[in-house]
């Protein structure tokens, strides 16, 4: 008979854990407890990746932590009675807010279980270091909650190396650590084709949150004499202020919220470069290797992005795209007018993602994952 792994989440799966849950449906009998937390800025994911779904419609806001206490706890009681009836072998929690009610689960309910641990994007409370004001305390007591509940999993999962480096290696030991970065499906990126496009397209893909840093983009491109296009496609919680700030500038097309699978591949076939400079005031920000990085790779796009952080780092080790200071529009105009009219450039850029693309599918981590998980009986 195979074992049960339940997949617990606190928003809609997106395209990361719906991969997941490919990689494990062919060892293992898999269902999924989810949050709709009823926004309309999230990002609009579809259900569908399992045929065992249960769904909690509970609104909560977005961005607001104190203010989601309340929805947090309404939903922790729903996800643990669900546990209780689908009595999972190994429990998959999304974050810190399902570690926690996975270990409640644990703790009362059922010792045996298992618990890996995912984090895909490292938390602004990781790196506050002493008490300085009810913020800070809130964080440092988030930081002792989750070191405690980390000694009760079996799995750490991690999309960057450096969250491994910069927080998790000094209460987690290494045998419980897996990198698994957040790379995409050969299945969906295989049918991408390049396109060519009357005017130059730098394009944002994903959740809109740092709004300077777009609006820089914006401003930058709107100051250019080239023949250069904005294309934005997204939600998010800054999603609202860019459709405001871009009203009138016909250059820019907001594209809105799409669906993953049936849209992402038509997206990146509308840019000729990915733009992905963040706040590099955040340190998580700094650390991070986002998805956009690999999809740039597997298309074949130049990127952009921040100084000073390691995506950049590795953006330059590779050779794979330019970086700019997050905050200088006259750098980025600089950088644009480069790309635009160095075509060896642009074309070398391409080439170096072409080499290492076929590092950078889903494919090959998925049985990295499977065999992890089989270990765990």
């Amino acid at each position: 008979m195979l074992k049960k792994v339940t997949v617990l989440t606190s928003h809609i799966p997106d395209p990361r854990i719906q991969k997941r849950i490919e990689a494990l449906e062919k060892e293992f009998n898999i269902s999924l407890i989810c949050w709709d937390r009823m926004q309309q800025t999230e990002q609009p994911f579809e259900a569908s990746c399992c045929n065992n779904i249960t769904k909690f419609n509970i609104r909560a806001p977005q961005g607001k932590p104190v203010q989601r206490i309340i929805p947090l706890m309404k939903y922790m009681l729903c996800a643990i009675k669900a546990l209780i009836y689908e009595k999972p072998d190994i429990i998959h929690a999304g974050n810190l807010d399902m570690l926690f009610i996975a270990s409640v689960y644990k703790y009362i309910f059922d010792k045996k279980v298992k618990i890996v641990y995912e984090v895909a994007d490292l938390h602004k409370y990781a790196f506050v270091k002493r008490i300085s004001s009810l913020r800070t305390l809130f964080a440092i007591l988030l930081q002792k909650l989750e070191k405690r509940l980390t000694s009760g999993v079996s799995k750490l999962i991690l999309t960057s190396p450096y969250f491994w480096e910069e927080y998790f290696s000094k209460f987690v030991t290494a045998d419980k650590y897996l990198f698994i970065p957040n790379v995409p499906s050969k299945k969906i990126f295989g049918s991408y084709v390049r396109r060519v496009h009357n005017s130059f397209t730098i394009g944002f893909i994903g959740l809109i949150r740092y709004v300077d840093q777009l609006k820089m983009l914006i401003d930058a491109v709107g100051e250019l004499d080239e023949d250069v296009k904005v294309f934005i496609a997204g939600s998010g919680p800054g999603y609202k202020d860019i459709l405001d700030y871009v009203k009138g500038k016909d250059y820019v097309e907001m594209y809105g919220p799409y669906n993953y699978e049936k849209e992402i591949v038509n997206l990146y076939e509308k840019v000729d470069c990915v733009y992905a400079v963040y706040d590099t005031n955040l340190k998580n920000v700094r650390i991070a290797l986002p998805n956009r990085l690999y999809e740039a790779i597997v298309c074949e796009i130049p990127i952009i992005a921040a100084k000073g952080t390691k995506l950049g780092q590795f953006i330059e080790e590779n050779q794979i795209g330019v970086t700019v200071n997050d905050r200088s529009k006259e750098e980025l105009k600089d950088v644009i007018i480069n790309l635009i009219n160095e075509k060896d450039m642009l074309l070398s850029y391409q080439q170096n993602c072409n080499k290492i693309k076929p590092n950078y599918y889903y494919e090959e981590n998925s049985k990295k994952l499977l065999k992890v998980y089989k270990n765990l009986y």
